[in-house]
């Protein structure tokens, strides 16, 4: 039955006109009338009262029958709890607020037809509201002495199962303004991308009283299967309306998350209570509250409403909830009471709850065959040597994700072997691909089970291990070397949170020799950095490796600094690496400069990562720049933490250089013929010998002798046929519907057009695949021309000299081999692809001090070697604190100044030209450094003028001189020195400001001695050697 034929009914025409228009007017023009009648509503005692029944979209009205009219009483239809009728003509209304039900009687005595028709009115409105939802299942009660008739109502439904339609609803019913953009984001957004939950995050903006409509519209739709709360904090309405929904929702709501969301145990209480009453029973089978504190209590609680689940659970995560073994317990009972949660179960996550040793119920459910896939028992203080054979009976079979990180393996003190369900759990697991075994305290004979077991496996690939600070000990990572380049079925490594200082470099090494692992994670290392370029030096061996299979590295947040330059030296020479993450390192505007030469050497290289690494504005500059040379780069993550400490001032500037930056990436997206053939010219200059040179004439050729691609044409046929077979597909459609009595379309349903922008996606793909292909075989190329300039040239003049020959040279004739050019050898094909070292580096590097070379004999004749600029000091302009206390030391009357006697302590100290001892050759002189010198620790003098006692300058680094030495005759008063003499400063004063005495004249520097006012020699050690050094300063002689 129709609305139609309801409005044909004989109650109407008892309605006269004025009556039907005052209606109206009360209800507001805009309002839409299903259904009007006229009854006799019962009142005090046997009395009888004349209204007029209403029914609107929304809501129920009973007005007066006199003009003008007015409402006497108005509901919701939502608002009504039982439908009973007691007699032919009775109709009972209860509402879910109301003690007292609403009364009415339609129609003469003894029919029935008046009441068949108001319910079947209430049938049809409830039809446009919940469209396919019974009745019955809406109102709770429903007693009637006849049976419900199917009444569809009159309007078009729309997207979301008419979610909109229904939220107004919900609006009207508690009362708060209607949000036309909750409506435009269902019907638009979720429709386009098929979003069955309804996320209350996308909503979190509004007040928490739009939250309520909203929730209570999931009661009876059709589209949505379950809520989304992720870090929405409900109140306590809010809350209110969500436990109703789910005990009152018809079809059942599937799965409920609530993450991160502050709940207590009282909200998951309230939860499960609803859940315990609900109308139907539960079809629950998803739940994720992790990271609200519920507790035993609140757990429990919701468990217990959804065990009498018929479809079994499917999904359940309760991480980080507070809960114990409690918990643990409960859960294991109700899966092991209902069979079906056997073959619906499928992930399971109790992480970073504290359950110790509860969960021998847990393993026995575990140990019963299983559809298990996702197991999570990260931080919960089980050991671990129990579980290995419960999941071996149960779980080797469908467990692909496996977390047990943070977990002690075994409560005893000493570590026992590990029990054979251990490794044989690896050898037997067929679907596994995710391992976590981080910061898990294993011994070096639980980790080598481990690997064995996987190396055993020949089911399983693709496996991604993480062992995370798990090399606690120098026998674990020698079991790790020794044990991971036989396991084959590894994709994928984490090492990240160890220490360097376990010779990861012997571990990289033998990941080199596993032609299986693509990606290596060397994150967040620890240990001295004094250990860093051993493992800098393995990566570039690997990387550069012509077989390896690494693909993907991690090095973020390592703080290697200057270490880093090495790695980013070989860069261009690593032919297989796709990603890379340096990010985290600290390494400078130096390590930029050389990102950027390795970027435009480097042809393989997609995405890069490079974000907290102190560049500068400059350096990304510099990075950017290398880009419009680069030919792989693809993705480059965007360095905020640089760009916002550098471009605070600039950010005009970072603005355009990322915009730029994003433009080459997206012409390397859509690079053609000619980017691989850059890339072959540089896989030729790699090469070594006349390569180099030839590299432009190389891109000629082959971009001349490359064939043009055929995907344009060969597409554009593909689009033409496909559009003919469809236009004759369309056509027979017309004529069936034709035959059957429709209409047919005279224009095009589908253009050619459409055809091409639908295979635009297909074009792109093929495009890829063709590129790989192209650089494949310019790999392949260039290999292969490799080893014909490495193989001899067969009929080549015999007399000829072969320049390339290395001369093999004896004696002292040996440094002769650097006669030869550099640039001339050629390179071995095997050999190293290494950039080499830069100045920046040395410049910019804060691991490395700079190096002078020694001075030799003919350096110390005279000081033209000296560096032209004067000499600044740091320390001395410092502003000093003003001193709040007296001195310790009284200060002796009559003291002498500093300066006085420094004439004669420097006359006496110096010997005349011809005293040298002619048998002191000067090759048996000592050699001396600056930091020798200062044998006592200074100490702090308030007359003490620094400037008198500085000899080298901190912004220099220490040079090894080659001195003049004659040891004091007498010992025994040797560093002795007067209570008023300061000890000489390490501070970087300016030496040309000393005073007389301290200088000396220019030419040859001569020798000092001992010779003199032999009460002078005990006080002349060390004075006389800063005197004759060769940066002391002119002047000095008198």
């Amino acid at each position: 039955m129709t609305l139609k034929n309801l409005m044909k009914m004989p109650a109407k025409s008892h309605i006269s006109t004025e009556l039907n228009d005052s209606i109206s007017n009360v209800l507001g023009k805009n309002v839409k009338v299903i259904y009007k009648s006229l009854i006799r509503m019962e009142s005090r005692g046997d009395k009888v009262d004349n209204k007029v029944l209403v029914v609107t979209a929304y809501r129920v009205f009973i007005t007066t029958a006199k003009v003008p009219t007015r409402i006497d009483n108005g509901f919701h239809l939502m608002e009504i709890e039982a439908l009973e009728s007691k007699k032919a003509n009775h109709l009972s209304i209860t509402l879910v607020h109301e003690h007292k039900p609403v009364s009415i009687l339609i129609g003469d005595e003894g029919t029935s037809e008046g009441v068949i028709n108001a319910v079947n009115a209430l049938t049809a409105a409830f039809d446009d509201l919940f469209p396919n939802v019974p009745m019955v299942d809406i109102i709770q009660k429903v007693n009637l002495l006849f049976p419900l008739q199917n009444v569809s109502g009159t309007r078009k439904h729309l997207a979301c199962g008419d979610f909109s339609n229904q939220y107004a609803a919900m609006c009207d019913l508690c009362q708060t303004p209607f949000r036309a953009e909750v409506a435009w984001d269902i019907d638009t957004i979720y429709l386009a991308h098929d979003i069955r939950m309804l996320h209350l995050k996308d909503f979190d903006h509004l007040d928490q009283r739009d939250l309520i409509p909203l929730v209570m519209a999931l009661q009876h739709n059709t589209w949505f299967e379950g809520i989304c709360g992720d870090g929405v904090r409900a109140s306590g309405e809010a809350w209110e309306s969500v436990c109703r929904a789910l005990r009152c929702s018809r079809p059942a709501t599937r799965r409920v998350s609530w993450r991160s969301a502050q709940l207590r145990h009282d909200h998951a209480a309230r939860l499960g209570h609803a859940l315990a009453r609900a109308r139907h029973a539960p079809a629950l089978h998803t739940i994720d509250f992790s990271q609200n504190h519920i507790e035993d209590k609140g757990a429990i609680s919701i468990l217990s409403g959804i065990s009498n689940n018929p479809e079994g659970l499917r999904h359940v995560a309760l991480s980080q909830c507070g809960v114990t073994g409690k918990t643990v317990v409960h859960l294991a009972t109700i899966l092991n009471d209902n069979p079906c949660h056997l073959s619906t179960l499928a992930h399971l996550d109790l992480s970073h709850n504290n359950l110790k040793d509860d969960v021998h119920n847990l393993y026995n459910f575990l140990a019963q065959p299983n559809v298990l896939t996702h197991l999570n028992l990260t931080n919960t203080e089980t050991t671990l040597e129990n579980m290995w054979g419960a999941l071996l009976r149960g779980c080797a079979a469908r467990l692909t994700w496996l977390s047990v990180s943070r977990n002690p393996w075994s409560s005893a003190r000493r570590a026992r072997d590990p029990p054979p369900s251990f490794r044989q759990f690896f050898t037997a697991c067929l679907a596994i691909n995710h391992l976590d075994f981080s910061h898990c305290k294993m011994p070096p004979d639980v980790l080598k089970s481990l690997l064995l077991g996987l190396a055993c496996n020949e089911s399983a690939a693709g496996v991604q291990l993480n062992l995370s600070g798990v090399l606690n000990s120098a026998q674990a990572a020698h079991v790790l070397e020794s044990c991971i380049h036989g396991v084959r079925c590894l994709q994928s490594l984490d090492l990240s949170d160890n220490s360097m200082e376990f010779e990861l470099s012997g571990i990289v090494r033998a990941i080199g020799k596993n032609h299986s692992i693509t990606h290596l994670s060397l994150s967040r290392l620890t240990g001295k950095r004094s250990y860093a370029p051993p493992l800098i030096q393995a990566l570039v061996h690997v990387l550069q490796e012509p077989d390896t299979a690494l693909t993907s590295l991690d090095l973020s947040d390592c703080k290697l600094k200057g270490d880093l330059y090495g790695l980013l030296n070989a860069l261009g020479g690593a032919r297989r690496l796709r990603t890379l993450d340096v990010g985290g390192n600290l390494a400078g505007d130096a390590g930029a400069r050389l990102l950027a030469k390795a970027l435009q050497c480097n042809c393989t290289l997609h995405t890069l990562y490079i974000d907290r690494n102190a560049f500068s504005l400059q350096g990304l500059t510099d990075i950017a720049t290398a880009l419009r040379r680069s030919v792989s780069v693809r993705r480059v993550e965007f360095p905020g933490c640089d760009a916002a400490a550098g471009g605070r001032a600039a950010s005009e500037r970072v603005a355009a250089l990322w915009r730029d930056l994003h433009e080459r990436l997206a012409n390397n997206k859509r690079s053609g013929q000619t980017a691989r053939v850059r890339a072959l010219a540089l896989e030729r200059a790699w090469a070594g010998g006349d390569a180099a040179a030839a590299a432009a004439v190389l891109t000629a050729q082959a971009a001349a002798a490359l064939p043009p691609a055929p995907l344009a044409s060969a597409l554009e046929r593909a689009a033409a046929a496909a559009h003919h077979l469809l236009h004759q597909y369309l056509q027979r459609c017309s004529e069936v519907f034709a035959a059957m009595g429709g209409a047919t379309s005279g224009g095009e349903l589908v253009s050619l057009q459409a055809v091409r922008d639908a295979m635009a996606p297909c074009s792109n793909t093929l495009q890829d695949l063709l590129n790989q292909a192209v650089e494949s075989l310019a790999l392949t190329a260039c290999e292969n021309l490799d080893s014909a300039d490495s193989e001899p040239a067969t009929g080549a003049d015999g007399n000829m000299p072969d320049l390339l020959t290395p001369v093999s040279h004896s004696g002292k004739l040996d440094y002769l081999n650097l006669a030869t050019p550099l640039g001339g050898r050629r390179r071995e094909r095997g050999g190293r692809r290494v950039r080499p070292k830069s100045v920046a580096e040395q410049q910019c590097s804060s691991n490395e001090m700079l190096s002078l070379p020694p001075l030799h004999a003919e350096a110390t004749d005279g000081l033209a070697d000296l560096p032209a600029h004067t000499l600044r000091h740091l320390v001395k302009g410092r502003p000093r604190r003003a001193k709040t206390r007296a001195p310790s030391r009284p200060v002796a009357d009559g003291a002498q100044e500093m300066d006085e006697g420094l004439e004669e302590f420097w006359r006496t100290c110096r010997t005349p030209p011809g005293s040298e001892e002619p048998s002191l050759s000067r090759t048996s002189r000592s050699l001396h450094s600056l930091s020798s010198l200062a044998s006592p620790s200074p100490r702090r003098d308030s007359h003490r003028d620094d400037t008198l006692y500085s000899v080298t300058s901190g912004e220099s680094t220490p040079v090894l001189l080659e001195c003049d030495v004659s040891r004091c005759k007498s010992s025994d008063n040797v560093g002795a020195k007067p209570a008023t003499t300061p000890p000489p400063s390490r501070s970087s004063d300016n030496v040309n400001t000393m005073g007389n005495g301290c200088g000396r004249a220019g030419g040859k520097a001569r020798p000092w001695s001992v010779a003199g006012n032999p009460d002078t020699a005990a006080v002349c050690t060390t004075g006389s050697m800063l005197r004759d050094h060769p940066l002391t300063p002119e002047g000095a002689e008198t």
